[in-house]
């Protein structure tokens, strides 16, 4: 099972390469049925539509993935997605800022599982090497 993240906009996409979706959003799409969510890990209302600021968004995250165990989200992923492969969805465009992110990097750090976001190709820096003029 490999574990990406992705939002909902790329469905089509998802189905395609037949990597099953989990919603990590604390409201699910309406124009997606049967998609399973993880309440447990998503941002709380108040985070989302409320005053609240980048910080404080935050610190608030950081508490929620504080009262979770990192094996047992990703053994409560294998269960939802049957064990194939997963995307954790969320509603914003893959160079948005992103609680999905948080997340993704939060499980990498605590079980070395590597996670990257669906149909992003990472840049490399070029090699540039100054030819030899003679």
């Amino acid at each position: 099972m490999k574990i990406f993240t992705s939002y909902f906009g790329n469905i089509r996409k998802l189905k395609e390469a037949e990597v099953n979706m989990i919603c990590v959003a604390i409201g699910k799409p309406r124009f997606i049925a049967g998609i399973p969510q993880m309440l447990n890990v998503c941002p709380t209302r108040y985070m989302v539509s409320g005053p609240c600021s980048h910080d404080e968004y935050l610190k608030l995250y950081d508490r929620i993935l504080a009262s979770q165990d990192a094996n047992q989200v990703v053994k409560q992923i294998e269960m939802l997605s049957g064990g194939k492969d997963v995307a954790l969805c969320c509603y914003e465009k893959p160079g948005d800022f992103c609680h999905r992110h948080i997340l993704a990097k939060w499980i990498t750090e605590n079980t070395g599982i590597e996670i990257t976001e669906f149909g992003v190709v990472e840049k490399k820096e070029p090699n540039y090497e100054q030819a030899s003029l003679f």
